[in-house]
């Protein structure tokens, strides 16, 4: 399992102040399993994100004209993010099996 422990904006002060209104929780499981193809690992992330907007031009916008495009462009975030989680995963795995051997 890994689980997001803390999550913060950086940069210009506009940006940083963004973190009193900004909330993130992240639980991504993974487990190996088999079926008839093979072995390969299940992953399963649940991502939850809080951001109240609360500047121009967002506050005059219906909120699912800042919610739709946010929700497409966090799925796009987690669809590249977590094969990369994965390999990194794995590469680790290989990484201490190795070092097991010696």
């Amino acid at each position: 399992m890994v689980e997001l422990i803390s999550c913060k904006f950086e940069g210009s002060k506009t940006m940083e102040r963004q973190n009193e209104r900004f909330s993130a929780s992240l639980i991504n499981h993974i487990t190996w399993d088999t079926n008839d193809s093979g072995e390969f690992l299940d992953v399963d992330v649940k991502l939850n994100l809080s951001l109240e907007i609360h500047t121009l031009p967002f506050t005059m916008l219906p909120v699912s004209a800042v919610e739709g495009p946010g929700n497409l462009m966090m799925q796009a975030l987690l669809d590249r993010l977590v094969p990369l989680l994965l390999r990194q995963l794995l590469q680790d795995y290989d990484k201490w099996i190795k070092q097991q051997l010696h």
